[in-house]
């Protein structure tokens, strides 16, 4: 595969090989921005993207035969049966690995006319899966690159086609980028995209469902399904993806102190975690769910109503705060599990957002009444694990009176003597509770929970792990509180007679991920537009439109909307005025960046160029058309000496008519090389030009002398 310099190449081809890279590159980052691409293939793809352009730009390219390319895309369709039904074992998932790989075989390696079709397709088809996985704010900013890339690239592949059908090539000195194609490929794609833009905010967005239908079922994220492996938890906190938006009525902290509870599983068999035991169906009337009560619960805690909006698809669990009563979904229905975790049972419903209505610090952890004897022995299974296990829970608790102090007392001890750290172990180990607790040390909020349920299992307290989050750092721009997948939790419940199911941290205070600072104001920014993306655009569907419509039509839209827009106008100037105080030096320093590039782009561009052209000149490499303005520039340099050229004359005639002076003598023998060079191609007067451009210019710059 020898690495070769490119033949000299027109502008148009230029142009073209770069557009049909950039409608790839977008597919791409639209496909990488959803988020669901392993590290491995997202790792491979973005290499060979960075290399590719990287050949662009050096103007060099990779021969690779064809028949090696075809070979490797044969392969691996003979590969993606397996990858299916065995290595992923999920159709989207194997697909737009399939897609990343045809992309680096084939999308990377365009030599003719059919390569670049096989491009387009696949580029497509990226984008194409970036719609099935993604529904955040940047989908629709690499839409719109994929948009300019794709009128980019058929724009100059139909001159190219057209120059090829009249059998006159572009002419080799045609290396000028093409400006004016440039301006016409951005104009042509924003006007596509506002007209597309106002009819998506007007039509329902039924696409993405009915691609959804190709899908068999919802994507559940590891360590909020039903099914947990110890290690998922901490995987997911080293992510700083965003997974629900929150906000609570009244008065909150930056960041919230609260426990958003999403999963409780039961059965430990030594490695991971499941959830086992009964459910009931619960149905929605009226968008609204009133949820029954089970058992004697004391309703004597703080009540509180707050509103949840998933910013991932693959949470398909209701994340809830304390003891919910009423609940406000378009849902169809729920599931509710034994111990208290509602899960949306329909495929398909997109992002969820609902409003609950509960208290929070209620005495019961669930509502649910006492374990049955029955639940009670599966709330203290155990598998054959290490017996210091249990002698450790033993020695810390045999002072202590009740089962709540014991749980308390190992909890205390679990955040004193070990230490917490997202790294998982290097290898598997066959105890990992046991590895944990005396020789690694320290591990994750998982381990943590995990050790502190077994050993109280040990004890004969009934114990389950919960998974959710903890926290949420409020977005001042948007005024929701943002939970990010590093804000991931897992902790313990404990039935303990006469307090119910009773939560336990045992995870250290201090071993929360921080959350980092820098560019935080930005980040604030892009999240606020990506909420306002998701509520306006994804979520406004053909319901919305039918009520608005209807409030319009019955003329009480203006009337009730009236009195409430003068409050929230006043309201958002007030709030912009404050925010203009706080950030108007962060917004000044950009815009007067931007103005100074501005003013300052064609001066730079103009220098760029002249020191282009004289490299040319000089190294004997320049074209006629380099001779003709450089001519140009002498016309206008003799301009400011009051010299300026008629229109009528030729070059020579010019020169003849300058005053006699050693400035018409420099202008005469310019003229002459110039004559040599433009019109006899006698490349040796291209640095005679250049040196008496600078003796004319040094001329001119000489004071007058004094009379």
């Amino acid at each position: 595969m020898p690495l070769i310099r490119e033949e000299r190449r027109n502008a148009v081809d230029r142009f073209f090989d770069g557009a049909l890279l950039a409608l790839l590159l977008s597919g791409y980052f639209a496909l990488a921005s959803s988020g669901e691409l392993d590290p491995f293939t997202l790792t491979i793809t973005g290499a060979a993207f960075a290399a590719r352009l990287a050949l662009y730009v050096w103007q060099r390219r990779l021969e690779i035969p064809a028949a090696w390319a075809n070979a490797a895309v044969i392969l691996y369709a003979a590969f993606y049966p397996i990858d299916y039904g065995f290595v992923s074992q999920d159709f989207l998932a194997a697909t737009v690995r399939m897609i990343c790989f045809l992309t680096v075989a084939k999308g990377l390696t365009v030599v003719t006319s059919r390569d670049a079709l096989y491009a387009v397709l696949i580029a497509f088809a990226e984008l194409l899966a970036a719609a099935l996985l993604s529904a955040s704010l940047f989908f629709l900013l690499f839409l719109a690159l994929f948009l300019a890339a794709g009128v980019a690239t058929f724009a100059s592949w139909q001159i190219r086609l057209g120059s090829q059908y009249t059998r006159q090539s572009l002419p080799i000195a045609s290396v000028r980028f093409p400006v004016r194609l440039l301006v016409t490929t951005i104009t042509a794609s924003f006007t596509i995209l506002f007209l597309t833009v106002g009819m998506f905010f007007v039509l329902p967005r039924t696409a993405r469902a009915a691609f959804q239908n190709l899908v068999t079922s919802r994507y559940r994220l590891p360590g909020f399904s039903g099914n947990v492996r110890l290690g998922d938890i901490g995987a997911i906190q080293t992510s700083s993806r965003t997974m629900m938006h929150v906000r609570i009525e009244g008065p909150t902290p930056e960041i919230l102190p609260f426990k958003w509870r999403g999963t409780a599983l039961t059965e430990f068999d030594g490695q991971r975690w499941t959830q086992r035991g009964g459910s009931e169906l619960l149905r929605f009337q009226y968008n609204s769910l009133s949820l029954p009560v089970r058992g004697p619960v004391r309703r004597t805690g703080t009540r509180v109503r707050y509103q949840v909006q998933h910013s991932d698809s693959s949470l398909d669990s209701l994340f809830l705060l304390g003891i919910p009563e009423f609940i406000e979904a378009n849902l169809p229905s729920v599931l509710r599990h034994s111990t208290g975790g509602l899960r949306v049972v329909s495929d398909n419903q997109g992002l969820l957002r609902y409003s609950v209505s509960g208290f929070y610090d209620a005495p019961l952890g669930d509502g649910a009444p006492s374990p049955s004897l029955e639940d009670r022995r599966a709330l203290l299974a155990l598998p054959q694990l290490d017996p210091r296990i249990a002698q450790l829970a033993q020695r810390l608790t045999q002072n202590e009176p009740d089962d709540w102090w014991r749980a308390r007392r190992i909890e205390l001890w679990l955040q004193s003597n070990l230490a917490y750290t997202l790294e998982l172990p290097t290898a598997k180990p066959t105890d990992p509770i046991a590895h944990f607790l005396f020789e690694r040390r320290r591990g994750h909020c998982e381990y943590f929970a995990s050790a502190h349920a077994v050993m109280l299992r040990s004890l004969g307290i009934p114990a389950r792990v919960v998974t959710g989050f903890q926290g949420g750092v409020r977005n001042p721009v948007s005024g929701w509180h943002v939970i990010a997948a590093s804000d991931a939790h897992s902790w313990v419940e404990a039935w303990i007679p006469n307090s119910g199911w009773t939560t336990y941290d045992p995870t250290p205070a201090g071993g929360r991920p921080a959350h980092a600072a820098l560019f935080q104001r930005l980040s604030h920014l892009i999240d606020a537009a990506d909420l306002f993306w998701q509520e306006w655009v994804m979520q406004y569907d053909l319901e919305r439109q039918f009520k608005l419509a209807s409030a319009i039509e019955n003329n009480r839209f203006a009337d009730a909307a009236v009195p409430s827009l003068n409050v929230r106008l006043l309201r958002a100037r007030l709030q912009a005025t404050e925010w203009l105080k706080r950030n108007g030096l962060y917004l000044l320093v950009p815009i007067l960046l931007t103005a100074l590039v501005w003013v300052l782009a064609p001066w730079i561009r103009t220098r760029r160029q002249e020191r282009l052209r004289r490299t040319r000149l000089s190294s004997g490499a320049a074209s006629q058309s380099d001779a003709a303005i450089m001519y140009r520039q002498l016309l206008d340099l003799l301009e400011k000496q009051n010299l300026r050229k008629p229109t009528w004359y030729t070059p020579l005639e010019f020169a003849r008519v300058i005053p006699p002076s050693e400035t018409a003598n420099l202008v005469a023998s310019f003229t002459h090389a110039y004559n040599r060079f433009r019109f006899g191609a006698d490349r040796a007067a291209a640095q005679q030009m250049l040196e008496l451009y600078d003796a004319i210019d040094r001329q001119l710059r000489q004071p007058a002398p004094e009379r």
